[in-house]
């Protein structure tokens, strides 16, 4: 059975370094940077890829809309861990548009490559997240710049199983 954990989810909640409660350097256009880590275990066997969604459907009430924080998919088989800040240093998958690229709202002025990686939590109160781990029965291949209503007609029937980490920030 497929399992996902991460030392920055303790208790129900993500560690405060992770979002925008954390240190400042962290940040860049007030978008926290750093992507948590993440292992997971007990995938299937025919598994080919892995793919991620991190989401917040909390902010529904806000932007009128689930913000997506990341996207990552073509992740190799044979990878059952991402180090902490793997969105910007790890070139072995692929990542599509977070929802820091959406055209109003504040966010006009946020250059598009800042919705390329993992943009983390910047609640004004607490939200609870979710982090998706997908294995899948093919490698997808999309390209960096996807959306994600490309990665989830890429994964229509090719998930093998999946789990989900969920936990409160703000």
């Amino acid at each position: 059975m497929l399992s996902l954990s991460s030392p920055a989810f303790r208790d129900g909640h993500i560690e405060k370094r992770f979002g925008n409660l954390g240190p400042k350097e962290n940040m860049e256009y007030d978008i926290p940077q750093t992507s948590f880590p993440l292992a997971w275990k007990g995938a299937p066997t025919d598994t080919k890829s892995y793919a991620i969604v991190f989401i917040d459907y909390d902010d529904t009430k806000d932007e009128g809309f689930p913000f997506i924080h990341w996207l990552a998919c073509d992740i190799p088989a044979n990878v059952n861990a991402l180090e902490e800040n793997a969105s910007r240093t790890d070139s072995n998958f692929h990542q599509g548009h977070n929802s820091w690229c959406i055209p109003f709202g504040g966010y006009e002025n946020i250059p598009k490559d800042y919705s390329l990686h993992f943009g983390g939590p910047a609640p004004e109160y607490e939200h609870e997240y979710e982090i998706w781990l997908y294995a899948l029965d093919y490698v997808p291949n999309l390209k960096d710049g996807f959306w994600y209503n490309d990665l989830r007609r890429a994964m229509k029937g090719h998930v093998l199983e999946k789990t989900c980490l969920s936990g409160f920030y703000g």
